[in-house]
C-alpha cells in the first residue's frame, strides 16, 4: 500500500468519487486523510469507506472510516421539502455531537460538506453490539453491561438536547474484544431546540424515521399519539427493543415481511398501562423482563423518564444477570497425550470457550506438565485457564516444591492471529525480554511464556490469585479522592517500567484490572493484568495512558470533589481539566505516563498533606498508596460476613 501522504485535493474540491477509490490525500486543519478505496458497508442514507488519518507532524496512523450520502438521498434533499428540513435539523445536531467528548459516544472527527456531497469521518471501530453479539457468544451480563455504556452515551446526548431516533443495537459499536461500547450513526438526531414544541404529526408529516420494529415508537403512526410533543421519550421505547433485542432474534412485532401490517401492530403496542404482550424466549433474564415493559409503554408519558433511570434500574439488576455458560464435558481425550477426562471442569466463563477449544488447552498445556482444571473466560478474545501441575510428573518430582500452586495459562489460537510468526517473534525478541525485567513488581506475575508447535499456540503462564476482585466491582463505588489517586498511581507506577521500554500494555480498562487481597493485614494490592497482545511504539503507550486518564475520571465523582476545600479546589479542577484533555481529546500532545505520574502526583498531594510530605522528603510513595487503596477498599471488595466483627 502507498505510504505518500502528499495533498492531492482540497476538501472543498473533493468529490464523492474519490471517497471511493485509494489515493486522494486531503487536510482538515492539523490532520491529513488518504483515501483507501475499501468499501465497507452500505445504510438506508450513506456508503461507508476505509480511510487513515494521521497528524501532520507526526508518523501515527488511524484507521477511520468516511460516510458519504446515496445519489438517490441526494436527489430527495433537491427536490423533497421535509428531507431537506430534516436534514438541516439533522447537520445541526450533528455539529452538537461533533464538540461532545464522551467515552461513549464515538467521536465525530470531521463533518463538512465536499463539493458534490458531505463527508463524515469517525474512528474504525471492530463491530456492532449485535456482531459481537453473534462472534463472541456474549454472557447476559456482558450484553446488558455494553448496552449500558451505550446508554452512557444516549445519556450525554439527551443532557445536550440532542435525540438520536434510531438507537438499536446495529448503531451501537464495540471494540475488537467486545469490552466497550460507543453510540454512533447520528443521521437522524436532531436538537429538541430545533423540534421542541412541534408534534410529529407536523413534523413528521406521515414518514417514517428510524428502524421499525426496532426504534419506531407508537406515537410517531398512531392517530391518537400524534399530536404529542417530539421528545426524547422516542429513545426510550427504543432501548425497551434494544433490550429485548440483546437476547433473540424475534421481532417484538413479528415479522416485517408486510411493512403496513408492522406499522399498525406498533401503532397498537405491546405494553399498553402495564398490561404487556410481549413474547419473551425462555432465553431473555426474568430481571430485564419489567425494565424492557417499562420502556415500551404505548403512551410516551407513561415510559420511564430518562435514560438515566433505566441505567440506574439495569444497574440495580446487574449483578442476578447469569456471567457464565456451560460447556460439554470433554468426551474423550486425544490418545498421542493421555489426561484424565475429568480434569476438565464443569463450566466456563464464556459459551464460546467450546468443548473443542478446551480440547486444544489440554493438548497444549498437557505437554509441558499440566493439565486443565476449568475455563475461566476470555481476555482480548483468547480463552483462559485454570492450569495445575499433572498428578504423575509432581510424584515423579518434575516439579519442584514452589512450582506446584495452580496457574492460569492463555491460550492464544496462532492460527487465528493476522500475522502468527511476527507475534511470535515479537513476544520472544521484545515482550517476554521486557517483562522479565519488570515482573517483579505489581504488573503481571507472567512466569513463562511458551511457544507450542504441535497445536500452534502460544502460552502465557501466570500467577493464580484466590478470590480476586476485579475493576468492574469499584465502577459503582463512592470512592474518597484521594483513593481514587492513589489507585490511580499505583497502575501507573506499573505500567511506567513497560513505557521506559518502548512497550504498551494495550489492553488497560476495568475489566483488566485485578485486585488481590491479603486478610492478614487487610491489605489490597491492585494489578493492571489481561497483558496478552502488548505493542511496542508511542502512539499505543500514548492510548495506555488516556485509558488511564479516563479511568481515573469516572473515579473522581463530582460529589467527592464538591467537598473539596474551597483553596484547593481551583488547582484541583487545573489538574482535572488537563486529565479530560488526555482522555477525550485526540488533538492535543499525546501525553506520556511520565506526565500522567506527575498530574496525579501532584493533584494526591493537594488532598492529602502526608502524601505531599513523603514526596517532598523522598518517602515510599507506592507503600502510602497501597495504605490508602487498602484502607478505601478493601471491606468494600471483601466485605465481613453479616454478624461477623467485634463482640
Amino acid at each position: 500500500m502507498s505510504t505518500n501522504w502528499e495533498e492531492t485535493s482540497t476538501i472543498g474540491n473533493l468529490r464523492a468519487e474519490q471517497i471511493t477509490k485509494p489515493g486522494t490525500v486531503f487536510r482538515h486543519q492539523r490532520y491529513l486523510y488518504r483515501t483507501l478505496g475499501i468499501h465497507i458497508s452500505n445504510g438506508g442514507m450513506g456508503q461507508v469507506y476505509a480511510l487513515e488519518r494521521r497528524l501532520d507532524d507526526d508518523g501515527s496512523v488511524e484507521p477511520v472510516v468516511g460516510k458519504v450520502f446515496l445519489p438517490n438521498y441526494l436527489v430527495q434533499l433537491r427536490t423533497d421539502e421535509i428531507t431537506r428540513r430534516d436534514h438541516h435539523a439533522n447537520l445541526a445536531a450533528m455539529a452538537r455531537v461533533s464538540a461532545l467528548e464522551h467515552p461513549n459516544v464515538l467521536p465525530m472527527y470531521l463533518s463538512t460538506a465536499i463539493s458534490d456531497n458531505y463527508l463524515f469521518v469517525t474512528p474504525r471501530m471492530g463491530m456492532t453490539l449485535l456482531e459481537a453479539i453473534q462472534r463472541h457468544q456474549l454472557t447476559p451480563r456482558t450484553r446488558t453491561k455494553l448496552l449500558m455504556q451505550a446508554l452512557e452515551g444516549l445519556d450525554c446526548l439527551h443532557n445536550a438536547g440532542i435525540v438520536h431516533r434510531d438507537f438499536t443495537l446495529r448503531n451501537i459499536l464495540v471494540d475488537a474484544g467486545a469490552n466497550v461500547a460507543y453510540l454512533f450513526d447520528f443521521d437522524l438526531a436532531v436538537s429538541i431546540d430545533d423540534v421542541g414544541g412541534t408534534s410529529y404529526r407536523n413534523y413528521y408529516r406521515g414518514r417514517i424515521f428510524g428502524s421499525p420494529g426496532w426504534s419506531v415508537p407508537p406515537e410517531t403512526i398512531d392517530q391518537g399519539l400524534l399530536d404529542a410533543n417530539i421528545s426524547s421519550a422516542l429513545d426510550i421505547y427504543a432501548i425497551g427493543a434494544a433490550l429485548h433485542g440483546l437476547f433473540t432474534d424475534e421481532m417484538l412485532y413479528g415479522a416485517s415481511d408486510d411493512m403496513w401490517a408492522l406499522l399498525l401492530r406498533i401503532a397498537d403496542g405491546v405494553v399498553v398501562q402495564g398490561r404487556s404482550s410481549v413474547h419473551y424466549p425462555d432465553v431473555v433474564p426474568m430481571v430485564l423482563r419489567p425494565v424492557i415493559e417499562a420502556c415500551l409503554e404505548r403512551d410516551p408519558a407513561l415510559r420511564l423518564p430518562s435514560v438515566q433511570t433505566v441505567i440506574q434500574q439495569l444497574r440495580g439488576i446487574l449483578r442476578e444477570l447469569p456471567d457464565d455458560a456451560p460447556y460439554h464435558r470433554r468426551s474423550n481425550i486425544l490418545a498421542v497425550q493421555p489426561a484424565p477426562a475429568e480434569s476438565v471442569a464443569e463450566s466456563a466463563s464464556d459459551p464460546s470457550i467450546t468443548a473443542h477449544v478446551v480440547e486444544g488447552a489440554v493438548e497444549a498445556v498437557w505437554t509441558w506438565g499440566y493439565q486443565i482444571e476449568r475455563a475461566l473466560g476470555r481476555v482480548r478474545g483468547h480463552p483462559i485457564f485454570l492450569a495445575v501441575p499433572r498428578v504423575d510428573q509432581i510424584a515423579n518430582g518434575q516439579f519442584a516444591d514452589a512450582n506446584q500452586f495452580p496457574k492460569l495459562v492463555t491460550v492464544i489460537d496462532l492460527a487465528k492471529m493476522p500475522d502468527p510468526r511476527g507475534f511470535v517473534e515479537a513476544w520472544q525478541q521484545f515482550y517476554w525480554p521486557v517483562l522479565r525485567k519488570v515482573r517483579q513488581g505489581m504488573l503481571t506475575s507472567l512466569h513463562k511464556v511458551i511457544y507450542d508447535s504441535n497445536t500452534s499456540s502460544l502460552l502465557l503462564f501466570s500467577e493464580y490469585v484466590d478470590e480476586p476482585r476485579f475493576g468492574e466491582r469499584i465502577a459503582d463505588v463512592d470512592l474518597p479522592i484521594d483513593g481514587a489517586l492513589a489507585l490511580a498511581f499505583l497502575v501507573a507506577k506499573q505500567v511506567a517500567p513497560l513505557h521506559e521500554h518502548g512497550m504498551a500494555h494495550n489492553n488497560i480498562h476495568l475489566g483488566s484490572l485485578l485486585f488481590k487481597g491479603v486478610p492478614a493485614n487487610q491489605q489490597v494490592l491492585p494489578a493492571m493484568i489481561g497483558l496478552v497482545e502488548p505493542a511496542m511504539g508511542a502512539e499505543f503507550m500514548a492510548n495506555d495512558v488516556r485509558a488511564l486518564a479516563g479511568m481515573l475520571l469516572k473515579w473522581m465523582l463530582p460529589s467527592r470533589i464538591g467537598q473539596l476545600h474551597l483553596r484547593i479546589k481551583p488547582m484541583f479542577e487545573a489538574q482535572r481539566l488537563k486529565l479530560t484533555s488526555w482522555a477525550y481529546d485526540r488533538q492535543v500532545r499525546p501525553p506520556t505516563i511520565a506526565d500522567l505520574l506527575a498530574v496525579v502526583s501532584d493533584a494526591l498531594a493537594l488532598v492529602d498533606f502526608n502524601f505531599s510530605v513523603l514526596r517532598d522528603s523522598g518517602g515510599d510513595l507506592v507503600e502510602y498508596c497501597i495504605l490508602i487503596v487498602s484502607f478505601r477498599l478493601y471491606h468494600v471488595l471483601w466485605p465481613a460476613p453479616l454478624g461477623a466483627g467485634g463482640g
